[in-house]
């Protein structure tokens, strides 16, 4: 059976979809359901205890001390981190990564199928992960071993992508991350500001573990120009073309119903 560990911050609503579907569909799989709070101001925590959760809570968030919080107060050796705003798909999502981690002692964790950039990915590697810092864990939905996580926690200090940093970690000491045949909707919708820091925590983290150089302000500034300048131009006339095409089609569908009611 399996552990499931929630990070959550205020998503009270997201909170009690996926803690329905897990209490009523993966009721068997799961021995526990743990949610790691960041001091909520909504009721996530009522609603936690409403579905029986162990709940957790902790100060000076960050990515990998809420996971390394919620995978020591687990009991299972598997532990699926999951995202509130993920729900697992299938009934035979948690029995069939079981069978495969079931397989070998050298198994640090597994991610799922997510796009068909990642299916396609996983069938040519024989669904191994084959660059864990790009395409290992995602840490909305994946197993991690306990058992190898002892050994080695994730980085607390990492803003983010601390669980490829971690794939990373785990590969080059010999373990194997698995890319496992299932799959769940992953549904987070995110505001600008939101969507603008995580594409500043995400590019900064990645560029401070890989070294690879970031462009300079002279360079930046001529991509801002060249996208104002010559792809926002095409893309604005290409928007007008597609409303042209759409307001020809809406008139070819009323002059047909028009002629069908007469022809009645």
């Amino acid at each position: 059976m399996f552990s499931v560990v929630i990070r959550n911050k205020n998503e009270a609503s997201a909170l009690e979809n996926v803690l329905h579907i897990l209490t009523k569909i993966y009721a068997s799989d799961i021995q526990e359901i743990i949610l790691v709070d960041n001091n909520s101001t909504d009721n996530s925590v009522e609603i936690a205890n409403k579905f029986h959760c162990k709940v957790v809570t902790i100060d000076q968030f960050t990515y990998g001390k809420a996971i390394n919080v919620g995978i020591a107060a687990s009991e299972s050796r598997y532990v699926l981190l999951l995202s509130s705003h993920a729900i697992p798909i299938g009934n035979s999502f948690f029995k069939n990564a079981l069978k495969m981690l079931s397989e070998t002692e050298n198994i640090a964790g597994a991610r799922f199928i997510n796009s068909i950039e990642n299916y396609n990915r996983a069938i040519n590697n024989n669904f191994k992960v084959a660059e864990p810092l790009t395409a290992g864990l995602m840490a909305a939905c994946c197993v991690i071993n306990k058992n190898v996580w002892a050994q080695f926690k994730f980085d607390e200090n990492l803003v983010a992508i601390e669980d490829k940093e971690w794939s990373q970690r785990v590969s080059e000491a010999g373990f194997e991350i698995l890319d496992i045949n299932e799959s769940y909707f992953y549904f987070i919708r995110r505001s600008e500001k939101a969507s603008l820091n995580r594409y500043k925590n995400e590019t900064l983290a990645s560029h401070q573990l890989t070294g690879k150089s970031f462009p300079g302000p002279f360079l930046l500034l001529g991509y801002l120009l060249k996208k104002l300048i010559v792809t926002n131009t095409k893309n604005y006339f290409k928007a007008i073309l597609y409303d042209i095409s759409t307001l020809k089609a809406k008139l070819e569908i009323s002059n047909k119903l028009k002629k069908n009611g007469k022809n009645r």
